[in-house]
């Protein structure tokens, strides 16, 4: 089969395909793994698909087992049958799609054109891509492996939500002003390791960068684990935290900054580093950060966009920070021009770039081949303050003992342990 035509494909409803129409074009279906992904994937169990006939005598229990693993479970979520959770690591997830703002002060989302190896039961739909059942109007700041952290423009209160899910909680009220002369910097960054035993929820925390006087910036923090804010005890002074720049990756969450140095926060230990950026840049100005197979990585291209490398950070030697090469291509042959911005990356190993003259999102491996894109996005109806975003499951709390949940006007609340023990007295 050629895939190589413009035709547009459009994933819609993966159980009854007959029923796409022309009229389904609205529909954003998010993206999906590649034919690389599946490589170690053990697919001896028969070329057939349909093996969840369970009259069929010539199927085995085994094949049986693992077909209904298949039907049941992601291939990205790791695997907790094993004595040791953290043996088996989830492949890669590649980027589903872009969070950004519009004229309007709405939220917007545009995703992937569908790949067109992948499996469609894999893709899924975001039922409210603009956030609108929350209680007052929002901003997306970041997004980490599914969970986005949105800001009310009213209450200037947190939310994490789940798009895919259709799920969110709002955060207790934090204890700084975060709004003091310059955007807060947030990023949602993962415990590391997973300390958890469930395939569905690992606990996080929301990292937010502010600035308390000129060039000089403070980070307070919640964690899922507590359900509190902290305020982290040094300060750092970069000038000023790139806030559109920030990523999470390692456990601690990452921004660029306005002298060049890329801000580190550890949030289990409050640490603030600053930390160089690799030499590369020097001779590579135009660059950005993201998180690749998870590893904080540096994408970095020249003036003209003929040569686009990527680095990934490495711990040293005395607990020194080094840059390791991980790959690089030519930008003339890909298709790179000046006109193309580098944009943060999430998951797979992909740069991400936004070319402003076709007006879109362009994800190219490290062979330089485009995997995928997003636009045109056409109308000019649109800020690009893109977002990163992965679909996933993950859950964003756990109803541990002593916790309570409610949910009024569509957002949950956690109610404090201690109004909860007052109120069984």
């Amino acid at each position: 089969m050629d895939f190589s035509s413009d035709d547009e494909w459009i994933v819609l409803d993966a159980k009854n395909p007959a029923n796409s129409s022309d009229d389904d074009r609205g529909v954003l279906a998010l993206g999906s793994p590649t034919c690389s992904d599946y490589d170690d994937l053990d697919l001896s169990s028969g070329s057939d698909h349909d093996l969840t006939d369970s009259d069929d005598d010539s199927i085995t229990s085994r094949a049986a087992a693992a077909d209904d693993d298949d039907m049941s479970s992601d291939p990205y979520e790791v695997e907790f049958e094993d004595a040791d959770p953290y043996a088996a690591l989830p492949l890669t997830r590649p980027l589903s799609g872009m969070f950004h703002h519009t004229p309007w002060d709405s939220v917007a989302y545009a995703a992937f054109d569908p790949l067109r190896a992948a499996n469609s039961a894999t893709k899924r739909l975001i039922p409210d891509p603009a956030f609108a059942v929350f209680p007052e109007n929002v901003t997306v700041l970041a997004s980490t492996r599914g969970l986005v952290c949105l800001r009310g423009a009213t209450s200037g209160l947190y939310y994490v939500a789940n798009p895919a899910t259709f799920r969110r909680v709002r955060l207790p009220p934090h204890a700084r002003d975060h709004r003091l002369g310059a955007d807060p910097a947030v990023v949602i960054t993962f415990e590391q390791p997973p300390h958890t035993t469930s395939p569905s929820f690992q606990h996080y925390r929301v990292v937010v960068a502010f600035q308390v006087h000129d060039g000089i910036w403070a980070v307070e923090s919640f964690s899922s684990r507590t359900w509190e804010w902290t305020v982290g005890g040094d300060i750092c002074a970069p000038e000023t935290v790139i806030a559109s720049s920030g990523v999470g990756a390692l456990g601690r969450a990452f921004w660029r900054t306005t002298i060049g140095h890329i801000l580190c926060v550890t949030p289990e230990t409050g640490t603030v580093d600053l930390i160089p950026a690799p030499h590369e840049v020097d001779t590579r100005p135009e660059w950005e950060i993201g998180e690749m197979e998870g590893n904080f990585a540096v994408a970095c291209a020249d003036q003209e966009r003929k040569e686009i490398a990527v680095l990934y950070l490495v711990g040293g030697e005395a607990g020194a920070t080094q840059w390791q090469w991980a790959g690089q291509f030519d930008g003339e042959k890909a298709g790179c021009h000046p006109g193309m911005t580098l944009l943060r990356s999430q998951g797979a190993a992909e740069v991400v770039v936004w070319d402003s003259v076709a007006e879109l999102v362009i994800a190219l491996d490290f062979d330089g081949r485009q995997t995928r894109s997003i636009g045109p996005l056409n109308g000019g109806n649109y800020y690009t303050d893109f977002v990163p975003y992965i679909g996933t499951d993950t859950e964003i709390y756990s109803e541990e003992v002593g916790a309570v949940f409610i949910t009024v006007d569509a957002v949950t609340y956690r109610i404090p342990q201690s109004s909860v023990k007052e109120e069984q007295l």
